[in-house]
């Protein structure tokens, strides 16, 4: 036994790898070789391999044969149109391919045409073959440059087998509508296994063959009854993963088409396990960012809710106010035109119990900044029944929108929203002349304590140690000043001091400017000795050049252009050659008795 085991350890250590294997080992390090041989293709009906060696045979016409020989006749070309084929090279398995075509075709007028029960051999043989033809691994999304497939950017990827596989449908569709469909036998081969693989296709990126889905699912769910609960099981079940999970499929749209006929059929009043599906299923559909794929379908299946059960109204308008867009114009586009027809479909005492808050969503929606929002909010009032349930309200919703309105008619940077918003203002006024006077009045006394509220706000503290601190004398900012702005004229009388003192007291009377934070006025600034000293001894260099008499001297000096109140105060006053020192001392002190109470 040692000696075996000794020989079995040699013979394995000395087994040297082969194949694959052995490019790998011998390839260096960081490096993966390449291999020759062209990549197995993804398991698809557009890339099947099969074993059928020669062509398939020629059957004769179903038709062209006796009664008695058509049944077994049937059974073969179905059985031959078992076989698949690779629909990657139209040249490969060309004539079988034709011959499975006209097979496809003859099952299909055979079933069409035949007045006779089919029996259960032939059940099972189409469900078998529609089960081979359709189910299969679909594509990936990725393209093949490694991007997600995109169904509003993209061009969907067509099955290459269709001209195959559109028959196939065509032939379940006409085997399921048959007069003499027998549920009770094809109970035994369409399951719920089959309808969860007839599910999985509706992710096809072929719009073709999701139609020819959306109405075979629909058959289903009519022709078989204990099926039902398990369908929407599943339709529910698709959805929360697409919610939830991967926020891609292709087949939502009709999916939800064929759930829209199921509700229309729900009978009233509605069970509890419907609602919970609309609160839970349908109005979490609004989340994903593709919405707009199927949004007409959702709005209709959600419109059928409000048709059976007027009362869930209040569930939907709360759950779509809380997954309301922000910054996705169009997706809140969208939002405003359901709840568009929502609201047509409400009475006036549901209208109530909904009308503050839609209406605080929508008057958010007249102030957007993008235009196409606002003008298709505004266009609301274009609406007949809305503006009759406006109308019977207007107490509640034209105090939420009157100062929206009112700011878009005036400042709106686009025109049309601000005709729309002057066109709404005028119908609220129509409807209700008294009210919206008051409302107007309200807003235009609102808007005044804000103001008054705004010009007594206090200085920041920031700004008050700022204002304490004493500042630095610059003489080149003082002379660049002074040289900027032109002495005031001399041609007018003297005035008196009594004359300063009144327009002191004007000045007093002014109100006060509101402060800016973190920005600080040269009337601001505090009263310093030293400063007006350097300020009066300063001259210019034309003063210089050319002397003038002190007390223009002290006018030119105390000038200042860069501030456009001391201008203005500067404009009122108005000096004379033989002023005296004493008016000049009053004049001074004039001036900064009123800086120091502003």
């Amino acid at each position: 036994m040692a000696t075996r085991s000794n020989s079995l350890k040699k013979s394995s250590s000395t087994e040297q790898p082969t194949g694959v294997i052995a490019k790998i080992a011998s390839a260096p390090k960081g490096q993966i070789p390449v291999r020759s041989a062209s990549l197995k293709k993804s398991v698809s009906s557009r890339f099947v391999e099969h074993s059928l060696t020669g062509n398939l045979e020629k059957l004769p016409p179903i038709k062209d044969v006796p009664p008695n020989l058509r049944v077994e006749l049937l059974l073969r070309k179905i059985k031959q149109c078992c076989i698949c084929f690779d629909f990657t090279d139209d040249r490969k398995d060309a004539q079988s391919k034709e011959v499975k075509r006209e097979a496809l075709i003859q099952c299909v007028e055979y079933i069409f045409s035949n007045r006779e029960p089919l029996t259960e051999p032939i059940y099972a043989a189409v469900f078998t073959m529609v089960a081979i033809n359709l189910f299969r691994p679909l594509p990936p999304h990725i393209n093949p440059s490694g991007v997600m497939y995109d169904p509003e950017e993209d061009e969907p990827i067509l099955e290459a087998a269709w001209s195959h596989i559109q028959i196939v449908y065509e032939l379940f569709l006409r085997f399921i509508d048959a007069p003499d469909f027998n549920t009770q036998i094809a109970k035994n081969f369409l399951d719920q296994k089959f309808v969860v693989q007839l599910l999985d296709l509706f992710d096809s990126e072929d719009p073709r063959e999701r139609d020819y889905l959306k109405t075979t699912l629909h058959r289903i769910y009519g022709k078989f009854l204990p099926l039902r609960g398990f369908i929407r099981t599943a339709i529910r079940d698709l959805f929360c993963t697409f919610i939830y999970e991967t926020t891609h499929h292709n087949g939502v749209a009709e999916l939800l088409e064929v759930l829209g006929s199921i509700i229309n059929g729900f009978a009233v009043p509605l069970k509890e396990e419907h609602k919970q599906f609309l609160s839970r299923v349908l109005l979490p559909l609004h989340k994903p960012k593709n919405v707009s794929l199927f949004n007409s379908q959702l709005s209709y299946c959600v419109c059928q809710f409000v048709d059976k059960d007027p009362t869930v109204i209040d569930t939907i308008f709360r759950q779509l106010l809380r997954m309301w867009p922000v910054g996705n114009s169009p997706k809140e586009v969208l939002f405003i035109n359901e709840i568009e027809e929502l609201l047509n479909m409400i009475d006036d005492q549901l209208f109530k119990g909904v009308c503050v808050g839609v209406f605080k969503q929508i008057a958010k929606c007249f102030k957007a900044e993008h235009f196409q929002v606002a003008e298709r909010a505004l266009y609301l009032w274009s609406n007949d029944h809305i503006v009759s349930l406006v109308a019977n309200n207007v107490e509640l919703i034209l105090p939420l929108v009157y100062g929206i309105l009112h700011h878009n008619s005036h400042s709106h940077w686009n025109r049309t929203i601000r005709s729309l918003s002057a066109g709404s203002l005028q119908l609220f006024e129509e409807i209700n002349k008294t009210f919206f006077a008051k409302v107007a009045r309200q807003h235009f006394e609102n808007q005044l304590a804000k103001n008054s509220v705004r010009m007594e706000k206090p200085v920041p503290t920031a700004v008050k140690q700022q204002e304490q601190k004493p500042p630095t004398p610059t003489p080149t900012s003082s002379s660049a000043t002074t040289n900027s702005t032109p002495p005031p004229s001399h041609t007018s009388s003297a005035k008196t001091t009594e004359t300063d003192v009144d327009v002191a007291a004007a000045m007093q009377a002014m109100p006060t400017p509101t402060p800016v934070s973190g920005v600080r006025r040269k009337s601001l600034l505090p009263i310093d000795a030293s400063t007006l000293d350097a300020l009066s001894k300063f001259k210019s260099l034309e003063d210089i050049v050319t002397p003038a008499d002190d007390d223009q001297d002290f006018e030119d000096n105390y000038s200042d252009g860069s501030d456009d109140e001391l201008e203005q105060e500067d404009e009122g006053y108005s000096s004379s050659s033989d002023m005296s020192d004493s008016e000049d001392a009053a004049r001074f002190a004039a001036m900064q008795a009123a800086r120091g109470r502003r």
